[in-house]
């Protein structure tokens, strides 16, 4: 009788503890399900290239260059893959700020499959779009630029100077998401041709890659990424329409970085583009909401609206200044990138 009573405890102990380790687990992978996009590790060379089941993907460079004799330029650079109007398309922007005669050019190369050349490798960064490349070795090292058009050319190393950062998920559309990753600060080299010219140029920039869902104008943040001269770097998404965009990436000049999303955000000037009519914000403040700093951003001349898949933008090279509590001010430079001004 003894025996038997054991037996059946035991048995029914079994069962429990069965049952319960079911539970745990079934738990367990609830919760793994559930977890966050930007909880995961992001992960390279494989991250740094193409995410096959992405709609859209892109990757910026937003650079400051000049010569040994002090001759300024900023070049912004886009690379982009994805689906247009229901299309697979890839292609390239360039935009080109020339300091001393205060005015912009844009340069663009759109690659449709049917039509011309475009590759990529699989679990490295290697884009080709007709001989323009951007790709990185797997080892790591820099990132290389190399675009060739008839009235401009451009070869280019991005070397970071700081570790990248993930950002996690900024909102595309009303439902739709990109992961993003960034480089706050790299040494950058470059042989250009422009204007006929050819220049040797060294300086710094921020590097950007993002990816997930197709953006929607109505949705999109205005970027302004910033450089100071104490090496501070700032990378900021921000829009006060649905959905609300605040993130802010602040990296320090030993490189320790912080993720911020409160502070305020207002823009002093509003232009308006007389051939297309789109209106613009100028001149904006940040604030953090414990009076940590304040950032000033206009533009060192005036900027360019460009159309970048049907999305009108405004590109400026600025002029930024930063106010510490402790009273402390630090300047430098940067680039706003800002969709326009919705109603």
């Amino acid at each position: 009788m003894i025996i038997q009573n054991i037996s059946i405890k035991l048995y029914f102990y079994k069962r429990y503890y069965k049952i319960l380790s079911i539970l745990l687990y079934s738990t367990f992978f609830i919760i793994a399900l559930v977890q966050p996009v930007n909880a995961q590790t992001l992960k390279y060379p494989d991250d740094d290239g193409r995410h096959e089941d992405a709609d859209f993907e892109a990757w910026s460079l937003f650079t400051h260059i000049e010569t040994d004799d002090g001759l300024q330029f900023g070049v912004a650079i886009f690379f982009f893959t994805g689906k247009i109007i229901g299309i697979k398309a890839s292609g390239l922007y360039a935009v080109v700020a020339d300091v001393q005669k205060k005015e912009y050019q844009d340069f663009s190369k759109i690659q449709l499959p049917l039509f011309s050349s475009t590759t990529h490798t699989v679990g490295r960064l290697m884009e080709n779009y007709s001989d323009n490349v951007l790709e990185r070795n797997p080892i790591g090292g820099p990132y290389n630029v190399k675009i060739e058009m008839d009235d401009f050319s451009i070869s280019l190393k991005y070397n970071p100077l700081k570790k990248p950062v993930d950002i996690g998920q900024l909102a595309v559309s009303d439902e739709g998401f990109n992961r993003v990753y960034a480089i706050p600060r790299g040494k950058v080299s470059a042989q250009m041709l422009y204007a006929g010219k050819e220049y040797q140029l060294d300086g710094i920039g921020i590097f950007q890659h993002q990816w997930g869902d197709k953006p929607e104008q109505d949705a999109l943040s205005d970027i302004f990424a910033l450089h100071f001269n104490d090496t501070t770097d700032v990378l900021i998404y921000h829009s006060g329409t649905f959905p609300e965009i605040n993130t802010m990436l602040l990296s320090d000049s030993n490189g320790e970085y912080r993720i911020l999303h409160k502070f305020t955000a207002n823009a002093d000037t509003i232009l308006s583009v007389e051939l297309s009519n789109d209106k613009f914000k100028l001149d904006w403040q940040f604030r953090s909401p414990e009076n940590q700093f304040e950032i000033k951003i206009s533009p060192s001349f005036k900027g360019q609206e460009i159309e970048m898949l049907g999305l009108s933008y405004w590109l400026s090279r600025c002029k930024v200044v930063m106010k510490k509590r402790s009273g402390e001010t630090t300047g430098g430079i940067g680039y706003v990138y800002i969709g326009f001004d919705k109603p």
